[in-house]
């Protein structure tokens, strides 16, 4: 992988991005393959002090020539584009003055999903009062975070290396969700270093005055289009398969403490299982007879869509004998990008169900019956079919109606009906900078 100091016509770019501390823009592709919805979602920028920002990033590692094509297509539409870093590590402890504030039990860890970027990069996407406080023995931690965590400025934070090592970080400042989106933690490059994050996830492109160049720009240079590449931009519509960020996840369903037993596997502890999930496999409804372990606060939604199903005449569209046998809820697993980098798997808080596994292998196209599809979303389900890499077996609890969202899915969009009008205005905003990642090592 490229690395942003090695690229020979970056010099002149750098420059340029050094002296910018100005909004940004983001483009999103959306291959449309059978009658997709149209989208109806104003689109307002959340922070105009900042301004808009996109992501540009691959189904694999970043591939050279979308770094290359996007840093063009920025300095074509009057701005800047950076490569950065994503992920998640295992946090052992807070601590204020040498006293413990805030951990898992002992040998366990918490997941902290971060986002790592140049100084200037966080100051021109996040605003300049998060690049100013952080150094590389600093993070900038989201307000949700600290409230779950009991965190304040000046505590100190213990983060799990990817080389299984300890690297500590002084918490300079607590910033509004709104302000930083869901990563959990804003890290300079120099800080991802310390703990490992070494790789370049993705490119950030911001400071350009007009989304319509951006555009362009973007169908110039050659990104648009391309069959792996997405790009997500921060005044896109509310997808209704979009994902919780791990912040609003641990916040509504609780926050999971896992433990590394090998190379390929993990554990949770088994307090929190007690706490959190059904004691066995249990039948989620009699109609569909699927056993599963699943998150106690994800049952009640998961059986009413499964009787749903049923009551809808299509209980042969669930393939009962394969979701008992290969499929199901919990499953704890890591899905590793790099030493114990990666992100925690959703089925390891047992709020995922997968289901119909043979004919929807993950990137396969997704073979799921869409009114199952659309009866899940309306009892808080997001479905996988849509995710970067496409994960037709997965349905994921989002904890909101997703059924009345007008979105140009690729697989499966919502059909419209006069009567009913969305229930979100959101748009995607700052979680851009998590968008996509976490859903694609999901499966």
């Amino acid at each position: 992988m490229l690395r942003w100091e090695t690229r020979g016509r970056s010099m002149v770019l750098m420059a340029a991005f050094l002296t910018l501390a100005v909004g940004a823009t983001v483009f999103a592709v959306t291959n449309s393959i059978d009658q997709a919805a149209t989208a109806d979602l104003t689109a307002d920028r959340v922070d105009p002090g900042v301004g808009d920002t996109a992501v540009v990033f691959d189904v694999a590692d970043i591939d050279p020539f979308v770094v290359e094509a996007t840093v063009r297509a920025a300095a074509q539409a009057g701005g800047i584009a950076v490569p950065t870093r994503t992920g998640s590590l295992g946090m052992q402890r807070i601590t204020r003055s040498g006293t413990v504030v805030h951990a898992p039990p002992e040998g366990y860890l918490i997941p902290m999903v971060y986002v790592a970027m140049p100084a200037a990069a966080i100051g021109g996407t996040l605003g300049v009062d998060v690049s100013s406080v952080l150094d590389a023995n600093s993070v900038v931690i989201n307000q949700l975070t600290a409230d779950m965590t009991g965190a304040e400025v000046g505590d100190v934070i213990d983060m799990q290396a990817a080389n299984g090592g300890v690297q500590q970080f002084r918490i300079s400042a607590v910033k509004p969700y709104a302000q930083i989106g869901g990563s959990e933690l804003v890290l300079t490059t120099a800080g991802a270093i310390r703990l490992g994050a070494t790789a370049d996830t993705q490119m950030v492109v911001w400071g350009f005055p007009s989304r319509q160049a951006f555009d362009q720009a973007m169908i110039d240079q050659g990104v648009t289009g391309r069959q792996d590449t997405k790009v997500s931009r921060s005044w896109d519509p509310v997808d209704p398969d979009g994902t919780l960020s791990t912040a609003r996840t641990k916040q509504a369903l609780g926050e999971p403490w896992y433990q590394f037993v090998s190379d390929d596997s993990i554990v949770m502890h088994p307090d929190w299982e007690a706490a959190n999930l059904s004691p066995t496999r249990i039948l989620l409804d009699p109609s569909i007879p699927i056993r599963a372990r699943c998150h106690l606060r994800i049952v009640a939604d998961l059986s009413a869509a499964l009787a749903d199903v049923a009551a809808a005449g299509l209980a042969g569209a669930i393939d009962v004998a394969n979701a008992n046998t290969y499929g199901g809820c919990f499953n704890p697993r890591f899905s590793r990008t790099s030493g114990q980098i990666g992100f925690l798997s959703r089925h390891a808080y047992g709020m995922a169900l997968d289901t119909n596994t043979t004919s929807n292998c993950q990137g396969c196209t997704p073979r799921m019956n869409c009114e199952v599809v659309r009866i899940f979303r309306k009892h808080n389900f997001a479905w996988g079919g849509n995710f970067r890499r496409p994960d037709g077996m997965h349905f994921e609890w989002v904890g909101e109606p997703r059924n009345t969202i007008s979105f140009a899915s690729p697989y499966c969009p919502n059909v419209g009906n006069p009567f009913l009008q969305s229930t979100s205005t959101r748009t995607l905003g700052l979680d851009v900078l998590l968008a996509g990642q976490e859903a694609l090592t999901d499966g």
